[in-house]
């Protein structure tokens, strides 16, 4: 009886804390999934937002990330959520026909506790 008793705590216990992180929206997850949050601005060297960017993500190393695609609209920024612990590299493409931009890379690491700016600055 003690035992079960012991059980139904914890249970409760353990509800109550996956309830209360679910509460706290998406950077109690991520801090718990071991996410990291990248957000990115595409800019030319005058400061303006650039549109029509694709942005790919890969670990260093490693393949395009699935679903890491993004083509920028002009004035946002990309969000991204990597897994802390590796490096990642953002390749910047001018989807523009021809080019106006050079295709650049920036590699960064993600942190647990608070999110890494990337500012690409688009030069011919």
């Amino acid at each position: 009886m003690k035992n079960l008793l012991k059980l139904t705590v914890i249970s409760s216990l353990l509800i109550i804390a996956c309830f209360l992180i679910s509460a706290c929206g998406g950077g109690a997850e991520n801090f718990v999934q071991g996410n990291g949050q990248f957000d990115v601005t595409v800019k030319d060297g005058a400061g303006a937002f650039v549109s029509n960017v694709r942005i790919d993500v890969a670990k260093v190393g490693g393949a395009t990330l699935p679903g890491s695609i993004v083509t920028t609209p002009a004035t946002t920024i990309s969000t991204f959520q990597e897994t802390v612990g590796s490096d990642y590299t953002f390749t910047f493409t001018d989807q523009n026909s021809p080019p106006r931009f050079a295709t650049q890379s920036i590699t960064r690491t993600p942190l647990l506790t608070a999110t890494v700016n990337i500012n690409a600055v688009m030069l011919p």
